[in-house]
């Protein structure tokens, strides 16, 4: 495989969006994937579910979310990753996005 060469000095880069890992102005995140449908043979979202999702949407941190909710912080990423596997998506923004295009955030 051939090593990549750097862009000569001055040479405009690719806009943000064409860039790998880069979303620049303008760049829309797809819609969620996920139905209420989809979600039939799945295991419920609790209460406590609901509450996580509605912390994530609001862009609290893991340490924030910990504190509001009265557990630890290794307890907060185990219930994300809970979530996550009941809502099908794989990173926090998807968990959120899903979870408003459903409305339960």
């Amino acid at each position: 495989m051939a090593t990549p060469t750097p862009a000569p000095r001055g040479a405009a880069l690719p806009p943000p969006a064409v860039r790998p890992g880069g979303a620049g102005p303008g760049w829309r995140i797809p819609a969620a994937r996920t139905s209420p449908e989809s979600l039939a043979g799945r295991p419920p979202l609790t209460d406590r579910d609901r509450e996580l999702l509605r912390h994530l949407a609001a862009g609290r941190s893991t340490g924030q979310i910990a504190a509001a909710m009265s557990i630890s912080t290794n307890t907060v990423r185990t219930r994300i990753r809970r979530v996550s596997a009941k809502l099908a998506v794989t990173e926090r923004q998807g968990i959120v996005r899903t979870a408003r295009g459903l409305g339960l955030a």
